[in-house]
């Protein structure tokens, strides 16, 4: 109890302290409720270009398994986890997109944090609802790591972020902070989080999500 309590602290107290002398009915706001699901900043509204509708990857439904094959040597199948996102974009076309994907890990063990991040470039992105994309955790990610905490995305466009999304809390009372990737104490990893192109659901429903460049 007082380890998770320690780690508790390190990410999450200061976190909120931050939030609190910047903007403390925004603090208090979420000290009392959590950290809304699927809360974050949208461009379409401010700059019409893009807005982030959903991000999953937390619980057993963002677990994926690998597809079997006959060519299976080692007799196990790896588990995933599925970072998706939906979209909806305004501009008729946008030549490039750039998501920018976070996770955050909790060892079950010493209840360490670990960031994850890994970058999905998308290109000719049509005007349109429901746009698909998304980036996948390693198995090795999760073994070495721990569980997924909480996941966040940015969507950056000509070099600028145009709106971010995240979702995710450490347990009943216990929200994580307002933009809590971007905390300095926490250094992230990278080579852990991919584009569907490097994992084996590369081909799997191909024509839904968007070009990746």
């Amino acid at each position: 109890m007082k380890t998770d309590c320690m780690a508790w602290k390190t990410l999450v107290c200061l976190g909120v302290a931050w939030v609190m002398g910047a903007n403390p009915a925004l603090a208090q706001a979420i000290s009392s409720r959590g950290t809304p699901v699927n809360a974050g900043k949208s461009a379409l509204g401010v700059g019409g270009v893009i807005r982030l509708k959903q991000l999953t990857g937390i619980g057993p439904r963002s677990v994926l398994k690998s597809p079997d094959s006959s060519g299976n040597q080692r007799g196990d199948i790896r588990e995933w986890v599925e970072l998706g996102l939906q979209f909806d974009t305004e501009p008729e076309w946008l030549d490039e997109v750039v998501f920018n994907f976070f996770a955050l890990l909790r060892s079950r063990e010493t209840t360490k944090f670990t960031l994850l991040k890994g970058t999905v470039t998308y290109i000719d992105v049509a005007r349109g609802r429901g746009r698909k994309g998304g980036a996948y955790i390693r198995p090795a990610a999760l073994a070495r790591f721990g569980d997924v905490m909480g996941v966040a995305v940015e969507a950056v466009i000509k070099g600028e972020v145009v709106g971010s999304l995240y979702e995710g809390k450490l347990g009943p009372g216990k929200p994580l902070p307002v933009d809590w990737w971007k905390k300095p104490e926490l250094v992230p990893r990278e080579g852990y989080v991919m584009d569907r192109s490097k994992t084996p659901f590369a081909l799997i429903n191909f024509d839904e999500y968007e070009a990746l460049k």
